[in-house]
């Protein structure tokens, strides 16, 4: 074979690579509104790993956002697939990417947020507490009981968490550095329970959320807020007004009925 028509066969195949990483690269950037998800048959969900996010123990699957998306893809007819990701920036990323359709995990509507992702009907009303160990014989540290005791002091959060802006805006209030250290692949759940058996100080934490931690973990303290009451709910893509419809749609019957309840006392 000829050097000519070796050069011409190398170039042909880089023609056809090149063209197969610019449709992929389309396909995945092409965001799935409503008729797109109901045309494939599948809702691409992402949601963290915790008891009220998704959970899975042995055969079984459960979680307070999980059982009502499952509710919510049910109503639709379609298969559910989920995800679990632990990085809200990532999650958003996805998001915006075209990778999943919705993240179903409970997000602070802020003005931030706003700016790369739509909110669905707010769920409820939480604030953020911080979440340390209660004094005991062997752990004889002082209670934090308000914020100006956290100057100079560390809090672990996870990676890219909501907390993390509520936390540098403490920190300009009380005109003293707090140190904030992200956690990678870790929940907020997983967190509480870092501080629960002793292998950090402090975390940052929904108090709805805590509040119920506190019945598994009676040795924390979330008596302490970090925040003011935010609306808490799901996003989509900005491309994908008809999902949000149909989302919220769902979510004005569904939250305040008797299902809804039903879900609720299960995790809280």
């Amino acid at each position: 074979m000829s050097r000519k028509i070796q050069i011409g066969i190398a170039f042909v195949a880089l023609v056809i690579l090149f063209s197969a990483f610019i449709w992929i690269r389309h396909s995945k950037n092409q965001i799935h509104d409503l008729p797109g998800i109901l045309e494939s048959g599948r809702l691409s969900v992402l949601t963290d790993s915790s008891s009220i996010g998704f959970a899975v123990k042995g055969d079984s699957v459960s979680g307070f956002q999980y059982e009502i998306v499952k509710a919510f893809a049910d109503s639709l007819g379609v298969e559910l697939v989920i995800t679990e990701k632990n990085d809200i920036k990532a999650c958003m990323d996805g998001l915006n990417t075209g990778d999943y359709d919705l993240i179903a995990n409970f997000i602070p509507v802020t003005t931030e947020w706003k700016k790369s992702a739509l909110f669905t009907t707010p769920f409820f009303t939480s604030r953020e507490v911080l979440v340390q160990r209660v004094i005991n014989k062997s752990f004889p540290v002082k209670l934090i009981k308000k914020h100006s005791e956290l100057a100079n002091d560390t809090i672990y959060i996870p990676v890219n968490s909501p907390f993390k802006m509520r936390l540098n805006h403490l920190s300009n209030e009380i005109a003293e550095p707090i140190h904030v250290i992200e956690v990678t692949n870790k929940s907020s759940e997983q967190m509480v329970r870092m501080v629960a058996s002793g292998k950090i100080k402090f975390t940052i934490c929904n108090e709805q959320f805590a509040q119920k931690l506190k019945l598994k973990y009676p040795n924390i303290d979330v008596s302490l807020p970090i925040g003011f009451a935010q609306q808490q709910a799901w996003v989509v893509d900005p491309r994908s007004p008809k999902l949000l419809g149909k989302l919220n749609e769902f979510l004005d019957d569904f939250i305040g009925s008797a299902s809804y309840w039903n879900i609720y006392r299960k995790y809280y």
